[in-house]
């Protein structure tokens, strides 16, 4: 019954995800992140194909429209003597130097698949999805390139991910402490995904004009936190922990926050189960753990595949076929530096490298720019915060964890891409209607446009911030 209704849903929005291409985006999301199908007990249901082809079919056949401010030039002087709004349609996908070093990577990635001593035929699932994840990437970045679709798409994206956590932090609410899972019942990748969405669900809430609805975002951080610790995953507690001192720290009372912090974890964990808290004590007594010290074989098992493929790698997506060739295992790295550097090789593990970094270097970015921001602008300070803390959850959970190539951390970096067009196009609607005003216009307090510094979009940054906002 639950899946008849499931695909009744699906068949009935295909017409508004064709003709309203955002909207099947954000539908997208939700199916491809959070995975409702499992609700249903049909995992093998291919519902994102269901929605994914009319969306991106919609998306080139319609576009999406956008309403922009445009100048009124004299026809004597050339000078701007007013404005007016034009609805225009947007390109599908925003120009940036990160789709750039996304293309190169996967044009290694489909070269080096014909050159390894693997079949291509056996990665050939693995490299479809690599693909996909890539398309939908670059659409985000003009879908949701500005302001109310970016929020929109921002708060689908986090909910969808930290629905199974929320959903186990209210079961550990109602029967007492024991394990949680997400939709696939692994621990660590629950963990994963729910410590990447924790930032965003928290920063976006803190971006909300009314306090009610922050609370309700307060209220949904601190079940994610929960579920993650009644996880079970040692790489998940670790992630949380750094991620929830990173919300202390930049409070306005610092010590005050990480003193209380820390007296609420300590609670938490006093209140856990003895398995849960064995399962924590075992990160700093790793020693004494058969699943931790196993974790030094399998790095070890990465570096040995590395040495026989030194310049381009054991091939995309056959980690585990080249250590069963080696060693006679079949074990994942459960690192994901390691594993792209085995997979890679010494040539393309720069290229994923400039990749990661680069999204969470704009990130930083924007975070910065968005902290001198005037109030009307704040939020875009929130949003890139919950993205930047996101990525790092991914890097220091992905240091035990095999996923380096997560849907949810393409989604994230679109939304950074996104978020990026979006504060520049603000920042340049802003300044056109203020020179439009003229000097007969009330004087207002300086804006954003007016006191940072001037920056070049899609450039690499240069200098302090030069990669944000365009003159």
């Amino acid at each position: 019954m639950r899946f008849a209704i499931y695909i009744s849903l699906l068949i009935a929005l295909i017409p508004l995800c064709l003709i309203r291409p955002f909207f099947g985006l954000c539908v997208y999301y939700v199916v491809s992140l959070m995975q409702p199908k499992y609700l249903c007990w049909r995992p093998d249901f291919q519902d994102a194909i269901l929605v994914g082809v009319p969306m991106i079919v919609g998306a080139i056949a319609f576009g999406v429209r956008r309403k922009l401010i445009v100048p009124k030039l004299s026809p004597v002087t050339g000078r701007v003597i007013g404005i007016e709004h034009r609805l225009t349609r947007n390109a599908l996908v925003e120009p940036s130097l990160l789709l750039v070093v996304l293309a190169v990577l996967l044009g290694y990635v489909a070269l080096t698949r014909f050159l390894v001593e693997f079949p291509s035929a056996l990665s050939a699932e693995s490299f479809n999805r690599l693909l996909k994840m890539s398309l939908v990437l670059a659409l985000v970045t003009g879908l949701a390139s500005d302001v109310r679709r970016l929020k929109l798409l921002y708060a689908v994206v986090a909910l969808a991910v930290a629905f199974w956590a929320i959903k186990g932090g209210i079961r550990v609410l109602m029967l007492g402490p024991h394990q949680t899972y997400g939709y696939n019942y692994d621990n660590n990748f629950f963990a994963l995904t729910s410590v990447m969405a924790l930032p965003m669900v928290f920063y976006f809430g803190m971006s909300l004009p009314k306090s009610r609805l922050r609370i309700v975002f307060l209220v949904f951080s601190g079940l994610i936190c929960l579920a993650i610790i009644c996880s079970q995953s040692r790489a998940g507690f670790l992630a949380m922990t750094v991620v929830l001192f990173c919300f202390a720290w930049t409070s306005r009372h610092r010590f005050k926050a990480v003193a209380g912090l820390s007296i609420l974890v300590a609670a938490a964990l006093f209140a856990s189960g003895a398995e849960i808290q064995h399962r924590i004590k075992s990160i700093v007594n790793y020693e004494s753990d058969i699943s931790a010290r196993s974790r030094f074989a399998t790095w070890d098992s990465a570096l040995t595949v590395l040495s026989e493929h030194p310049l381009i790698g054991c091939g995309f997506s056959n980690f585990e076929r080249a250590v069963h060739k080696i060693t006679g295992g079949r074990k994942a790295a459960h690192n994901i530096w390691l594993s792209n550097l085995a997979e890679l090789g010494l040539i393309g593990y720069p290229i994923w490298i400039a990749f990661f970094i680069g999204g969470s270097g704009m990130a930083w970015m924007l975070m910065r720019f968005g902290r001198r921001c005037p109030p009307e602008l704040r939020w875009s300070y929130y949003l890139a915060r919950g993205l930047f803390l996101s990525l790092v959850a991914y890097a220091i959970h992905g240091l035990f964890h095999n996923e380096e190539y997560l849907d949810l951390s393409f989604a994230i970096t679109g939304l950074i891409i996104a978020l990026r067009v979006t504060v520049n196009r603000e920042i340049r609607q802003r300044r056109l209607a203020a020179s439009a005003a003229g000097p007969s216009a009330p004087i207002a307090p300086p804006t954003a446009a007016s006191r940072l510094p001037k920056l070049v979009l899609g450039a690499p940054p240069r200098g302090r911030m030069q990669s944000l906002v365009t003159s």
